[in-house]
């Protein structure tokens, strides 16, 4: 590649590396710690992702999807989702109308799905047919009502947020509703220091506004650019060792077969390699290493694991199965050396 081609790559990176610590940064001004769960929304947003969020409820879940939506400067809508909630409720409904001449037509009004971000809000409270109601949405970008497909506003993403399943009134979601999903959030208890910022920001008579920082347009150019970095065989290869030993039937050792019903899915390798493209801009570098995918493997992971109920009764979690499937697939792993000492450094250097 030319030296014109490869300060303009470098200016493209570092570009979309700046305009991401900056989203962060803002963010920060009204989010308290969660550190790593916004650092996982944002790669999943600039990876053309959907997301899952979990946790108690109180920890300021669709406050962090408002904040969001301020700073990148896209259009914002929640649903409520409840048990008597209809798919109309979230795609549109066609209305027979009647014009001036007295003919009659069907005009379809948008739900709120029509948006860039849309926060579907306790998404496992309304059964599974209202939940399939986002299948086609969040997988094509587009509903289908009457016969007539209608297009989503660019870039769309899903955020869920969903109760645990010990809680009243939820339904379980579907796996192939869970799977749509790039990746799952789980938003823990602030430490004690951080529940003290929490109080003095949220009880004083001082309000914290957020900038708008980037627009959609600047969110597809993002995505555009992590989409065009580059994987070398040896990292899909552990990506794909990764997710092929979370599965029962094919090839996983003992120890997680024992303890695991249904393993990830092709789209979990995707969701690893697309995350790890953004981590890789966002960490200096212009290529994607295996350390990228290992920040992916639980939030892309948790989720779609199906543990035993025999091993869930012993305490095994999603994060213990996700471990060994890494630790299996790091013995099999190609070195990355001989790569690494080819590819030029052309980002900014990271400063630890």
């Amino acid at each position: 590649m030319s030296t014109a081609g490869d300060n303009t790559v470098a200016m493209r990176l570092n570009g979309f590396r700046e305009n991401f610590e900056t989203v962060r940064d803002e963010m920060s001004k009204v989010i308290v710690g969660q550190s790593d769960a916004i650092e996982h929304l944002l790669v999943a947003v600039f990876s053309g992702g959907h997301v899952l969020l979990t946790g108690v409820p109180g920890l300021g879940r669709t406050l962090v999807v408002k904040t969001l939506a301020k700073v990148l400067g896209l259009g914002y809508s929640r649903i409520q989702f409840t048990p008597d909630l209809l798919p109309s409720d979230v795609i549109g409904t066609e209305v027979l109308e009647k014009d001036e001449r007295g003919g009659r037509h069907f005009r379809f009004f948008n739900g709120p799905v029509f948006s860039n971000l849309l926060l579907a809000d306790e998404v496992n409270r309304s059964p599974a047919r209202t939940q399939a109601a986002l299948l086609e949405a969040m997988h094509e970008g587009q509903v289908t009502i009457g016969g007539k497909t209608y297009y989503l506003p660019k870039p769309f993403t899903v955020v869920a947020t969903r109760n645990n399943l010990e809680t009243d009134g939820v339904w379980r979601m579907p796996e192939a509703q869970i799977d749509r999903f790039m990746v799952a959030i789980e938003l823990g208890y602030p430490s004690q220091d951080e529940e003290i910022e929490l109080l003095r920001r949220t009880t004083s008579v001082a309000s914290v506004a957020v900038r708008n920082v980037l627009t959609p347009e600047d969110v597809m150019a993002m995505q555009k650019i992590a989409t065009a970095v580059p994987v070398v065989p040896s990292v899909k290869r552990f990506a794909l060792d990764v997710v092929r030993s979370s599965r029962p039937k094919e090839g996983a050792p003992d120890d997680v077969a024992e303890d695991v019903r249904l393993g990830a899915s092709p789209r979990a390798a995707q969701a690893m390699l697309r995350g790890g493209k953004v981590l890789a801009v966002v960490r200096g570098r212009a290529y994607v290493s295996t350390d990228d995918l290992k920040t992916m493997a639980y939030p892309v992971l948790a989720h779609r694991l199906m543990l035993d109920f025999r091993a869930a009764s012993r305490g095994v979690t999603a994060r213990e199965v996700t471990t060994r499937s890494v630790r299996i697939a790091e013995k099999r792993r190609v070195p990355e050396d001989a790569y690494r000492s080819k590819t030029k450094r052309i980002l900014k250097p990271t400063v630890d």
